[in-house]
């Protein structure tokens, strides 16, 4: 939908990810580990289609908050979602 050729649809997008955004990085303090390794992988997929600042101010926080989690999944996927911000910078 982000790459669709009418605006409104990319606009629907953008204010969407706006208003869920919080709500997912909210999310990532759930004492359940299942809800904090799906917000490493919702984090991740983001990472490509919101600004940089966003991804410094609050995503990368949240996952290296993450990948400090007692649960081994939790900090597997938060890593996993860390090395791909790397990998996105370093080809930007």
């Amino acid at each position: 939908m982000i790459k669709n050729p009418h605006y409104l649809y990319r606009l629907t997008v953008i204010r969407a990810i706006s208003i869920l955004a919080p709500v997912v990085v909210t999310a990532s303090k759930d004492r359940v580990p299942i809800i904090k390794f799906n917000v490493a992988k919702v984090l991740q997929s983001l990472v490509p289609i919101v600004d940089h600042s966003v991804v410094e101010k609050s995503i990368k926080p949240c996952l290296v908050e993450l990948a400090e989690d007692p649960d081994v999944d939790v900090r597997y996927f938060a890593n996993q979602a860390l090395e791909s911000i790397d990998q996105v910078m370093m080809s930007s």
